[in-house]
């Protein structure tokens, strides 16, 4: 089992979302970096996994318009350039907080 978050904050000055994790470990995530990565099917294949959405595309001036938890294993979020169909596990938020480059 994945660690879980015991609190989500977006800081929207920033633009981070700020992950802080069971074993008191804290994520930080730039916005275009999370929309960038977005899991659901209209910006990766759905069978290879490839991403359709290219990350230039995303905009500057991202924001978080809203945050909704999924169960007990998601979130997800509702961004400013209208797109709200990507569920962030907290296994792909733990992954992405990893893979990040510096």
């Amino acid at each position: 089992m994945s660690d879980t978050p015991t609190n989500i904050r977006a800081h929207q000055g920033e633009q981070t979302l700020e992950l802080i994790w069971d074993s008191g470990v804290v994520s930080r995530l730039p916005y275009r970096y999370l929309r960038a990565e977005c899991p659901c099917a209209s910006c990766r294949n759905e069978w290879t996994g490839e991403r359709i959405l290219d990350p230039e595309t995303v905009r500057a001036d991202l924001m978080i318009e809203g945050m909704e938890p999924i169960g007990n294993y998601a979130v997800r979020i509702g961004w400013n350039d209208g797109h709200s169909s990507g569920l962030y596990t907290w296994e792909t938020l733990q992954r992405l907080a990893q893979d990040r480059p510096a």
